[in-house]
């Protein structure tokens, strides 16, 4: 399955619109990321034709984590951690657990790192230190990937889906409450999951390959 995004850069302008993003700042995350003169790393080779769950930060104590295809979103590693669970990936923007990331990422994680306009203090400060094996960035750039997507969660769907996964199951995604593990506290987190919701319904519409549980 191709899995186009045309459709979603309608998505991105309107998100935009919405919370005052600044198109000037998302041009300083991309100069950024030029300068550390990155290669695109190939990770189509890790989720093509795989069966791929997605950890979101509203995961529960009932919930079963599987040991293994795991990408997990930013501060849900820490539930992954708790369990003993080493997730192959995680998406984060840094506004999660960073030594959760650190110890991750030393013991096996991959990172995909997104840089975007609203963190480009907390980018440049670990963009030396943190062991990342990707940088994303909001629209795209010659130095990083770029698959769409808004939230941590929705950013990862995007990406298992251009990556070819034979399926994803999204598990500890909760659109009407902040999780346990969602990281730094903001006041639009709520508003966030109101388009990460849209996003991941025109996902599944979209596909019929994602399931949420």
């Amino acid at each position: 399955m191709t899995f186009d995004i045309d459709w979603w850069w309608d998505y991105q302008s309107a998100i935009s619109t919405h919370f005052g993003f600044s198109k000037c700042r998302e041009n300083v995350a991309s100069r950024i990321v030029s300068r550390l003169k990155l290669k695109k790393a190939n990770l189509q080779k890790y989720f093509k034709g795989k069966n791929i769950s997605i950890i979101g930060a509203a995961i529960g104590s009932d919930i079963v984590i599987p040991p293994k295809n795991l990408l997990v979103a930013d501060g849900a590693l820490r539930a992954c951690l708790e369990r003993n669970i080493i997730p192959e990936f995680v998406m984060t923007d840094l506004d999660g657990y960073l030594e959760d990331l650190f110890w991750a990422s030393n013991n096996g994680s991959k990172l995909i790192v997104h840089s975007h306009g609203d963190n480009i203090a907390v980018f440049s400060q670990y963009s030396t230190r943190l062991p990342y094996f990707s940088v994303t960035t909001t629209y795209p750039s010659l130095n990083s990937n770029c698959w769409g997507g808004f939230t941590d969660g929705d950013r990862a769907l995007m990406m298992a889906l251009s990556l070819s996964s034979k399926s994803i199951n999204l598990l500890g995604f909760n659109f009407n409450e902040i999780g346990d593990y969602a990281g730094v506290f903001s006041p639009r987190k709520l508003e966030k999951l109101v388009w990460a919701e849209k996003i991941v319904h025109e996902c599944i519409e979209r596909t019929g390959i994602v399931t949420v549980d």
